[in-house]
């Protein structure tokens, strides 16, 4: 896990007195925390915020210490403004199976695939999955969640039956929301072998695509009872994602071509 968050600003979902009851986000850190873990103070509109950093396995085990589910930015403290994946995190309404997850999932590596773009692919451990397209840190938010808004924009007129990016939760009926929100500034995604605070402790887990469009896959594949057998069998499928991180001209002549060709 600690290669994935390293260096990266956290938010802390917090479940004090368990997952049954009340959560919260926390963004500034606590004043008690110890002075050993590391902070970044970022500006927003609103006002300055230290979030935490997690840099060391110490700082991991302090964070699940408190009960802390840990959600992490797109960028690293050392470029802020610029991110290093696009992220689509595809949320099914509360009634569709895993299978229609698997189909938006497909329906996005289809245009990703097109335009040339690499996809790695992530259980989040609740209901849907994560498509995370590695990039150079030559962009920034604004650039990258524009484009990323433009792809879900395109996946969706490919079946607006099924696949939506209405944000209205009321109007999304039956149908799986292409998440393109969280590329913006200060935004932030489930960490990769997150813990999630549901029954069963299902884990975030990174996959194959084979993997993902298994007929017995669900989002909760994985937990905390069977996550270490996968790991010391398979291994760590997101190993060499950086390596294959992209620069987005090619990509966006591509987008704009099929975007023209509609």
């Amino acid at each position: 896990m600690v290669p994935y968050v390293k260096n990266r600003a956290v938010s802390m979902q917090r479940f004090p007195q368990g997952i049954q009851k009340e959560l919260f986000f926390q963004k500034e850190v606590g004043d008690y925390f110890p002075e050993w873990v590391t902070t970044i103070a970022v500006k927003h509109s609103e006002g300055t915020v230290h979030y935490v950093v997690i840099d060391k396995e110490a700082t991991l085990v302090y964070l699940a210490n408190q009960a802390v589910v840990p959600h992490i930015w797109l960028s690293k403290i050392d470029k802020i403004e610029n991110p290093d994946r696009i992220i689509f995190d595809l949320d099914p309404a509360e009634d569709l199976s895993f299978a229609h997850v698997q189909y938006a999932a497909k329906m996005v590596k289809k245009v990703l695939d097109a335009i040339q773009l690499p996809s790695f692919y992530m259980l989040t451990g609740s209901r849907g999955a994560h498509v995370v397209v590695p990039i150079k840190r030559n962009y920034t938010f604004e650039e990258t969640r524009d484009f990323a808004h433009k792809i879900a924009q395109y996946v969706v007129q490919q079946d607006p039956e099924n696949l939506t990016i209405d944000m209205n939760k009321t109007k999304r009926g039956k149908r799986v929301f292409i998440d393109w929100l969280r590329n913006g500034f200060g935004a932030t995604s489930i960490a990769p072998y997150a813990v999630r605070a549901l029954e069963g402790a299902p884990v975030a887990m990174p996959v194959t695509w084979q993997e993902l469009c298994k007929k017995n896959m669900s989002s909760q594949k994985y937990t905390i009872k069977n996550v270490h057998k996968r790991l010391n069998t398979i291994g760590d499928v997101w190993h060499d994602m950086q390596k294959l991180s992209i620069t987005l001209a090619r990509a966006r002549a591509l987008l704009d071509d099929l975007l023209q060709a509609e």
